[in-house]
């Protein structure tokens, strides 16, 4: 009986240890995309691009934002009393350095909310994790 518990307690640790591998890592890539989220609801377009990597790309309705200031561009908002709300729904890690984040996303005025989701693939660059690409669509009425 000893010979059989020993190898499970084995994999039992190297479970345990490979779901709280990347605890932390998921911890910084929620807390990029809050901070994301919280410049977006300031109006605070330059912010936002500082979350996205230098060469990083954005893409919502139309081509896409290659690039730091394009980005920055592409989500200046000028619609009065725009809302943005960012859910993460799961992150998968690629591997120690990739990552792709699932989000809820609702945003615009008030009146015109867009229910959306969004995909955002996260890179650690320098032991921060910034967003690589991100994939913004409408929500599919179930």
């Amino acid at each position: 009986m000893r010979r059989r518990f020993i190898p499970l307690l084995a994999v039992c640790a190297m479970t345990a240890f490979a779901a709280s591998k990347y605890d932390s890592d998921e911890a910084a890539i929620r807390q990029r995309l809050a901070t994301y989220t919280e410049a977006r609801n300031h109006g605070n377009a330059h912010a936002e691009a500082l979350c996205y990597t230098a060469d990083g790309d954005f893409r919502a309705f139309g081509p896409p934002s290659r690039g730091r200031a394009e980005i920055e561009k592409a989500l200046v908002v000028s619609a009065s009393g725009y809302i943005f709300s960012l859910t993460v729904e799961s992150v998968r890690f690629l591997d120690s350095n990739v990552a792709i984040a699932d989000a809820h996303v609702v945003a615009g005025p008030p009146e015109h909310k867009i229910d959306m989701v969004g995909s955002y693939v996260m890179v650690k660059q320098g032991g921060a994790w910034l967003i690589g690409a991100a994939r913004i669509a409408r929500s599919q009425a179930p």
